[in-house]
């Protein structure tokens, strides 16, 4: 009798650590989680191809336009398309958000409504990503 009840013990002991390990481990489906080094992301590697600078209208009616090429040497992702305009001491700045896939080129146009204030005015444009 007590060899039936040891047997027993044993087989129960037994069957409690098999269930114990199968609920606990977490089975195929445990994923392993790795950090990536920002060093190691890949993102965007817009460059300024072209800028094709126009004005329009006269006098308070007066504007200047950018028309930008930017290509992307870089992964898909998101930009920021920056322009300035110069004229007389003053600066006005626009921007705009662009999406760009990899290894494209894509233009964009960048208005400035502005007062004639007369000679010349300077463009400048960056593309900053987020």
């Amino acid at each position: 009798m007590k060899l039936t009840k040891l047997a027993g013990i044993i087989l129960l002991v037994a069957i409690a650590a098999l269930l114990a390990s199968a609920c606990g481990s977490g089975g195929a489906s445990t994923e392993a989680k790795t950090a990536i080094p920002s060093s190691e992301i890949t993102k965007p590697k817009p460059t300024v191809v072209l800028v094709n600078a126009t004005t329009a209208g006269v006098f308070d009616n007066y504007c200047a336009i950018l028309d930008i090429s930017i290509r992307n040497d870089g992964a898909d992702g998101m930009v920021v398309v920056v322009g300035t305009i110069t004229q007389a001491g003053e600066t006005k700045k626009n921007e705009i958000p662009v999406y760009l896939t990899q290894g494209t080129t894509q233009r964009v146009k960048l208005v400035f409504p502005l007062k004639w204030r007369g000679g010349d005015w300077t463009p400048n444009v960056t593309v900053e990503v987020p």
